[in-house]
């Protein structure tokens, strides 16, 4: 599954890419929200987003209320990665739309699980979609 990663923090970038492409997943890199939305905005976008809450010019929390405002879209699982540990600034990134967030510094067995579990939830997705257009066919059909 592809993954893109927004970061301004080339260290950063690199660690989650080492440590992604480890897991197996297709990484896709940006270095600001601007480009990160633009990737969004392609013809097949990632369907898992990790983008950091702060970048200079648009941050993530722009990216993913822009993103949870399109219409006609995959479903996409969107992670902020933040280092705040503020509640009040995790409700707002909820709020925004994001699934789920993870605090930075982080342990990479952390990160492994929610990758896991936003793996899982697209995956049903995926299925219950599957599900609601074969009622609709069948529904159609005399």
């Amino acid at each position: 599954m592809r993954v893109l990663v927004a970061d301004d923090d080339p260290v950063f970038c690199a660690l989650m890419q080492r440590l992604l492409q480890g897991w197996h997943f297709d990484v896709v890199l940006a270095t600001d929200g601007a480009e990160a939305w633009e990737i969004l905005r392609g013809d097949d976008p990632p369907r898992l987003v990790l983008l950091d809450w702060m970048m200079p010019g648009m941050d993530g929390y722009e990216v993913c209320k822009m993103m949870r405002n399109q219409k006609g879209r995959k479903n996409v699982y969107v992670m902020i990665v933040t280092g705040t540990r503020k509640k009040d600034d995790i409700m707002k990134v909820v709020l925004a739309g994001a699934d789920d967030y993870l605090i930075k510094p982080f342990d990479p067995v952390d990160l492994k699980i929610r990758m896991r579990n936003a793996m899982r939830v697209l995956h049903l997705q995926d299925d219950l979609h599957k599900i609601k257009q074969h009622q609709g066919q069948t529904a159609s059909t005399p």
